[in-house]
């Protein structure tokens, strides 16, 4: 799921909005592309050849009336349509791998052969994962029909990815390796951007129960209903928050006491752009001591003050380079 921008608007600033602004960036940062179009009408900079840039645009503005996050996504719910005309049905193998998922595949960019660090096993594991539990929070699809759905885009993509690369470039199953870690990220989201365009309120999922050791796994079916309070057009951006929040509280919780710790905002303060800009900076330092991309900078682009100040994010190399620029083509 890609964002043009992200924009905030509050009466004050407090340690709460300051949470949004990172956890917003975070979960961005997970699905960004090498194509500075993708986030901003501007061009910033294309200065590595045989290392790609990856940018991100975050415009925040503040008013006196709420806080509002304004996210363009690539996915979209048509209006007019009925939610079950809308509702993605389980895929199929045949679907997956049919004339236009074979078409897709072949105008697809073709990944970067460009050197990439290896990632930190379990901050790749947490990136996967958040996305994941978000999905199952939302209760947007049943996750038995998510982790089929998951599993044949996996089968059909695989191959000509894998193909595309060359062989010995990627360990299968090994997240820590970029290479791989790029692949499963475009099948996990191309997944999630499957499910989450109107889903229906009310399905029924397949839960596991309890059973003796060396007895065959049970399942009970379990009706789920969804919290009708939420919109369809906002799971996209319910979903980003959930994600960011889920990654910040980790880096919270693994750097908080440490001098890598990102910088907080004491509740019912002011920070000024300057002091925003530390905490993505140090939070742009955590993704890549994590290995998610050899390098990685943030700057203020645009304005002096919190009030319309425009901030710009670059990885080089970064894990999600060719998911990126493919989820972006969807």
């Amino acid at each position: 799921i890609l964002y043009h921008s992200l924009h905030y608007y509050s009466h004050k600033t407090t340690n709460a909005r300051m949470r949004l602004l990172i956890a917003y960036a975070l979960s961005a940062v997970l699905f960004i592309c090498n194509d500075a179009t993708a986030f901003s009408t501007q061009s910033l900079s294309n200065k590595h050849a045989r290392q790609p840039t990856t940018q991100l645009m975050m415009t925040q503005h503040i008013s006196r009336r709420r806080l509002m996050i304004s996210t363009i996504s690539s996915i979209s719910a048509s209006a007019g349509l009925s939610q079950s005309a809308l509702a993605a049905p389980p895929l199929t193998a045949e679907e997956a791998d049919n004339f236009q998922a074979r078409l897709e595949r072949g105008l697809r960019s073709k990944p970067a052969r460009v050197l990439r660090q290896r990632m930190n096993i379990d901050f790749a594991v947490l990136l996967m994962r958040s996305s994941y539990n978000a999905v199952d929070e939302l209760d947007i699809v049943a996750m038995d029909q998510f982790q089929k759905d998951f599993f044949l885009i996996r089968q059909a993509e695989y191959q000509y990815y894998s193909d595309s690369l060359g062989v010995g470039a990627m360990q299968q199953g090994d997240l820590a390796d970029p290479n791989y870690f790029d692949f499963i990220s475009f099948a996990q989201y191309a997944t999630i951007s499957r499910e989450i365009v109107n889903p229906p309120a009310v399905f029924e999922e397949q839960q596991p129960v309890e059973v003796g050791e060396g007895q065959p796994q049970k399942f009970d079916a379990v009706v789920v209903r969804r919290d009708p309070a939420i919109k369809n057009s906002d799971l996209p951006r319910i979903h980003t928050e959930i994600v960011g929040n889920a990654i910040l509280d980790k880096l919270i919780e693994k750097f908080g006491e440490t001098a890598s710790a990102i910088p907080t905002i004491e509740p019912g303060s002011r920070p000024d752009a300057v002091t925003f800009l530390a905490a993505i900076k140090q939070m742009v330092n955590l993704f890549t001591l994590s290995g998610f991309a050899w390098e990685g900078g943030a700057s203020m682009v645009q304005g002096s003050s919190i009030k319309d100040t425009q901030f710009s994010i670059i990885f080089t190399s970064p894990a999600t380079l060719w998911s990126g620029q493919s989820l972006a083509a969807k």
